[in-house]
């Protein structure tokens, strides 16, 4: 039973190139319905997790790689099929690999053991997720507020994780 969140992640992982397969030949309902559950299983493996005490090391890596993958994919096939624009994905993925280097360069320092997500960048995921799913929904019929959002709250969390890593070199 231990090993459900880790089956569920892998379930995610798995489902990332048939959701995008869906997206590429335009089959968004189907892309939706997968996308949907895709982000169930990650609330579900995160609360199994937690509430039963069956986290364990190689969950702490894939699940946030999972998820990851699953809206940079996304996001990638959604500017791909011309249904979101490149600065936004632009914003998001650049994002994701400047944390991801200053978290690199404090590791390699040393001064980092843990790096856990912030509020920011919980709600900045959580917006990431409301625009694709918008988007694979066909609603609204202009999209541009949730890209707006969408790149606010990448700013916000961004500004925020740039402050705690220059709070730990300092």
């Amino acid at each position: 039973m231990r090993h459900i969140p880790n089956i569920l992640t892998v379930l995610r992982i798995l489902a990332t190139p048939v959701i995008l397969n869906r997206i590429w030949v335009r089959d968004l309902d189907t892309a939706l319905v997968l996308f949907f559950l895709s982000g169930m299983t990650d609330t579900i493996d995160g609360t199994l997790a937690r509430r039963y005490g069956w986290s364990s090391k190689i969950g702490a890596i894939i699940d946030p790689i999972a998820d990851k993958t699953l809206l940079v994919s996304v996001f990638i096939a959604l500017f791909l099929r011309s249904f979101i624009p490149f600065w936004l994905v632009a914003i998001v993925i650049g994002r994701d690999i400047l944390i991801l280097a200053a978290a690199g360069v404090l590791k390699l320092k040393g001064r980092l053991t843990e790096f856990p997500p912030s509020v920011f960048g919980k709600i900045s995921t959580l917006v990431q997720l409301l625009t694709a799913g918008s988007i694979l929904l066909r609603w609204p019929l202009d999209p541009s507020p949730f890209f707006y959002a969408t790149a606010l709250m990448a700013f916000l969390s961004f500004a925020h994780y740039a402050y705690q890593i220059w709070r730990k070199l300092n």
